[in-house]
């Protein structure tokens, strides 16, 4: 390698290997950062959000259930039975297409799938218990809010089962759901930094070699620019830093995609589901009274999880909730609030409603989670006032204001959850343009990349030729 020729030689193919060597490296890492995209978007995101609907799907039938026996013999209660009914059928269809959804996901993992086998064959004992429930009380022509009794131990039986089996199993399939998705995408983060580093070393290297090569034919030949070979070294540079911005960029919007997107649509669908339980204990409280106060208390277990607030019972929890509406979009309990001890006496406002779903949103989205805190707060009221009527006796009207809070289209349950699926849209809407801003800045460089590549070799064949050419 002491001769010019050699040297030359030398240099060129180690500038072809260093540009070959960038291509491939970059081209594998924007091949990771496309995949985990599409897994995202297109696979593991959708269905761990139809798992979650399952739940919601599941919560909905025993509620339609509650409230037909409820109902008894005045078919007209509220938006009437036949629309309960249809409803029902809407919820056990949706349960169905998201088992399918569920079974797609859990495709080769056999504790998941015995899961989702579990509910599948669970729902349909359900489905004949409820059944006979509602046959029962036909049969015995029950007044409303006055069950038959062996409809009401049928009923028992199939809320039995969905609370303590079918419901469980199906939480816990969207929470699987949801750490599958976190695992798809913390190993692609994970190959989205690697790839980062690679490229960016690999596009120094060539940058360098490039450089060295320039350097060598100035002093070698006394010219002072080498024009092809100093344009492929400024193209090499260009691609190396398009590149690195690129899979910065899209592991960003994929990070927001999932965190801000589908992280905070699936724990606001969580909250309607929790929330259509909610409501089917209200007609529960009513329906049996021997277990009203088991079922009260587990309303407001419920109703905490959905929006925290500390409080020891029902009046304390509407009046926090009163609060949590006047004061948005601040919230209390934010920051420290030290005690006599110094030790912060309030948790904050939590839940699915609480901070962190204010936290997901731009300040100016904020105002749809505001919707929802008001409209979760006129339920609240609805609530007390029902409860209200049936300390008092009335149990006409308590039941009569029970079928308002679930009137399919005037109801203080059907406003709230049509405010929470606005936000849950909004979020859909951030995940979706996560994703495509996450392929379409991907999308260029399927051509970019080999064309810059083979523009890069072309301009070094122009710089290193004429000077081999001086030495045949």
């Amino acid at each position: 390698m002491r001769t010019t020729p050699a040297r030359l030689w030398l240099l060129t193919v180690a500038s072809v290997l260093v540009v070959a060597g960038l291509s491939v490296s970059a081209g594998s890492a924007l091949e990771q950062a496309r995949n985990g995209v599409e897994v995202l978007g297109e696979d593991a995101g959708p269905q761990a959000m139809a798992t979650t609907e399952l739940y919601l799907a599941l919560a909905g039938m025993d509620a339609h259930v509650a409230d037909v026996l409820l109902m008894g013999t005045d078919h007209g209660l509220g938006s009437g039975r036949e629309s309960a009914e249809e409803q029902y059928e809407a919820s056990r269809t949706r349960a169905n297409e998201a088992l399918l959804q569920a079974a797609s996901l859990t495709e080769g993992d056999s504790i998941e799938e015995r899961n989702v086998q579990a509910v599948l064959d669970g729902l349909g004992e359900y489905e004949r218990v409820a059944g006979e429930a509602l046959l029962l009380n036909d049969e015995a022509e029950a007044p409303p809010g006055e069950v038959d009794g062996a409809a009401l131990e049928r009923y028992r039986e199939g809320s039995r089962l969905m609370h303590t089996d079918l419901m469980p199993k199906a939480f816990n399939l969207g929470l699987g759901s949801s750490a599958i998705v976190r695992a798809n995408h913390e190993e692609g983060q994970d190959a989205l930094v690697l790839g980062l580093l690679r490229v960016g070393g690999t596009g120094v290297l060539a940058i360098g070699v490039l450089a060295g090569f320039q350097i060598y034919l100035s002093r070698r030949f006394r010219r002072r620019l080498n024009v092809p070979l100093l344009a492929a070294t400024a193209l090499t540079t260009a691609l190396t830093a398009g590149v690195v911005l690129t899979l910065d960029a899209a592991g960003g919007a994929q990070s927001r995609a999932k965190e801000e997107g589908l992280d905070a649509a699936m724990a606001l669908a969580r909250a309607e589901a929790v929330a259509t339980d909610m409501q089917a204990d209200q007609s529960r409280y009513l329906l049996d009274p021997e277990l009203a106060d088991n079922h009260q208390q587990v309303y407001l277990e419920r109703a905490q999880a959905v929006l925290f607030r500390p409080a020891g019972n029902l009046e304390e929890y509407y009046g926090q909730i009163r609060e949590v509406a006047d004061a948005y979009p601040d919230l209390p309990g934010e920051g420290v609030q030290p005690g006599e001890d110094g030790q912060d006496t309030d948790p904050g406002t939590l839940g699915y409603l609480g901070e962190d779903a204010r936290d997901s949103l731009l300040p100016t989205e904020r105002g749809a989670l505001g919707e929802v805190l008001s409209a979760y707060d006129t339920l609240q009221d609805e609530d007390r006032r029902m409860r209200e009527l049936s300390e008092d006796g009335d149990r006409s009207g308590a039941i009569d204001a029970r079928m308002d809070i679930a009137h399919h289209q005037e109801g203080a349950f059907t406003d709230y959850t049509d405010a929470l699926d606005r936000l849950i849209e909004l979020h859909g809407e951030q995940f979706a343009s996560g994703i495509d801003s996450g392929e379409r800045s991907l999308s260029v460089w399927a051509w970019l990349l080999p064309t810059g590549t083979l523009l890069v070799l072309a301009l070094l064949a122009a710089g290193a030729r004429p000077r081999l050419a001086e030495y045949r």
